[in-house]
């Protein structure tokens, strides 16, 4: 089924420039998407109930209210200065090393000072100490999604692609973990062409985070997908008409 308009998408093509995911998926029917999610195998996804209320991992709440600022002032220092950040956070970790944000972020530290080897060290860590940390698994994805290495996702998630699934006994999500969530599952539905999925989490996502460059991923891998599928289409045609001749 076609949800998304192929004349503008073809216009996209031959004007050669950089497609507006934003504009191409305006016109989207996402009850049509929704009732096709309805009728297939797996059916529709679970509703997430999610808030903007500050929610902490419970190790992290414990941690002292300085200590725990000390590590806010670090995360706004990685990107900037990973160098300078990354070994006062190994510190933090021996403190505090049940605490999975600290991990996370040391990935981080690792990332933008371009220590790709320990930087993917890292984030094995963090998923390994801590299995039901969702950002631990999240930054995972974000690595192997980058790296073209989407087949690794399922396992990852164990092969459970909705939120709820991971945590059966959550009630409320806070509002980051379902845009994370959303948008990882949304660009790995993307890659392995299973559109109708892909549309209802940049569906979702639009709802809460219109222009949020997380949803702006989902939506770019959708056309991305769209114009490969549209160009393998003509490749196919012109093919065939030369056989003919």
């Amino acid at each position: 089924m076609r949800y998304i308009n192929q004349f503008k998408l073809i216009q996209t093509m031959l004007q050669g420039t950089l497609p507006d995911s934003k504009a191409l998926l305006a016109d989207v029917d996402h009850e049509a998407v929704i009732q096709a999610l309805k009728r297939s195998k797996d059916g529709l996804p679970m509703q997430v109930t999610f808030t903007n209320a500050p929610m902490e991992e419970e190790n992290l709440a414990k941690m002292p209210r300085r200590d725990k600022e000390r590590l806010w002032r670090l995360y706004d220092r990685v990107r900037e200065a990973p160098e300078e950040a990354l070994p006062k956070l190994l510190k933090l970790q021996q403190r505090y090393p049940n605490v999975p944000a600290i991990y996370n972020y040391i990935g981080l530290a690792y990332f933008y000072s371009r220590q790709a080897d320990k930087y993917l060290e890292a984030l094995h860590e963090t998923v390994e100490r801590f299995p039901d940390y969702l950002f631990g698994k999240i930054s995972l994805i974000e690595y192997y999604l980058h790296n073209d290495q989407h087949q690794k996702v399922p396992e990852i998630l164990e092969g459970k692609f909705e939120l709820p699934l991971h945590y059966p006994t959550v009630d409320m999500f806070h509002i980051s973990e379902v845009r994370a969530f959303f948008s990882v599952v949304g660009v790995y539905f993307a890659r392995v062409n299973n559109l109708t999925r892909t549309l209802y989490h940049y569906g979702v996502l639009t709802q809460f985070a219109p222009d949020h460059p997380a949803t702006k991923k989902v939506g770019d891998e959708i056309i991305l997908k769209e114009i490969s599928n549209l160009r393998r289409t003509f490749s196919k045609k012109g093919s065939k008409r030369k056989r003919r001749r």
